[in-house]
């Protein structure tokens, strides 16, 4: 049986490993951090998003995310409009965006739903449902701090 603390530090290793996994790929597409996880982010949307958005998702300071969305529309990627006034401003792929995130990002999300294909359906629920409640737990913990 482990204790809290040894689960901790394997916990946190995991995590960083999980970061390093994403820092190698988003290195070898030749993108930023923030760059891949814009991408990533509005490949995997539903709907259309805002800077706003995006911020919340990769958890960015709206400076970090508005440095790399300069530089995407910069390099042809994006597009950026207004909605809903000058407060928000949508973020869109343009076709070079898009058949770049196809290459990339589109590739790293089929993995991503493999791997956890590989477990099976009540693995996957256990494993949502453990790290939710880890969270949870964390960050109302953590709210003295703030």
């Amino acid at each position: 049986m482990y204790t809290a603390k040894e689960v901790l530090v394997t916990f946190n290793a995991t995590i960083n490993g999980y970061e390093e996994i994403y820092r190698g790929v988003s290195k070898s597409f030749g993108l930023s951090d923030c760059a891949f996880w814009i991408l990533y982010y509005i490949r995997q949307s539903e709907e259309k998003v805002t800077q706003k958005d995006i911020c919340s998702f990769i958890y960015q300071p709206k400076q970090t995310v508005h440095s790399a969305l300069k530089k995407m529309v910069k390099d042809g990627w994006i597009e950026v409009g207004d909605y809903n006034g000058k407060r928000h401003k949508y973020v869109t792929l343009t076709k070079k965006g898009e058949e770049f995130s196809r290459k990339t990002v589109d590739l790293v999300l089929a993995e991503e739903i493999a791997a956890f294909e590989d477990m099976d359906a009540s693995e996957r629920e256990l494993a949502i449902k453990l790290l939710a409640k880890y969270s949870d737990s964390l960050s109302q913990r953590m709210s003295k701090f703030r």
